[in-house]
């Protein structure tokens, strides 16, 4: 859905470290499923996609962590990981945490209105998604 609807979006998959997850426009959701179960699973080390975009200075809105259900933080906690980015980058990007079952799990800062964590997805949680990156919610 992301690589349909966001034009300028890069997709990337957790191996102990960031690496590419080439999903392309045309990929049907078995292509993706495929070309995803060549990636070696690493922690889920829910700071690195904004240690990432710091590093290569990707500017991103928006950062959006799918995951089964483990959420783990290294060195850094992801939300200071995203205070850092905004104040090196000058961009007051976003995160979305989504776990798709719950471990209890909280990642978000409930004093920072550009964090959301939620739990499950369904044919709704793209809207929430949608509201939420808008400013809608």
């Amino acid at each position: 859905v992301v690589a349909r609807t966001e034009r300028d979006s890069h997709i990337v998959a957790f191996s102990h470290e960031i690496v590419p997850c080439p999903v392309t426009v045309d990929m049907t959701l078995p292509q993706v499923l495929e070309e995803m179960s060549t990636i070696e699973m690493g922690a889920t080390d829910c700071a690195l996609p904004m240690i990432w975009a710091e590093k290569t200075n990707t500017a991103a809105d928006v950062f959006i962590v799918f995951t089964d259900n483990e959420t783990y933080f290294g060195e850094i906690h992801p939300a200071v990981a995203l205070r850092k980015y905004r104040e090196k980058m000058s961009i007051p990007a976003k995160l979305i945490v989504c776990g798709m079952t719950s471990n209890g799990f909280t990642i978000a800062d409930p004093d920072d209105r550009g964090m959301l964590d939620m739990c499950g997805f369904d044919a709704g949680a793209l809207e929430v998604i949608r509201n939420f990156t808008l400013d809608l919610i």
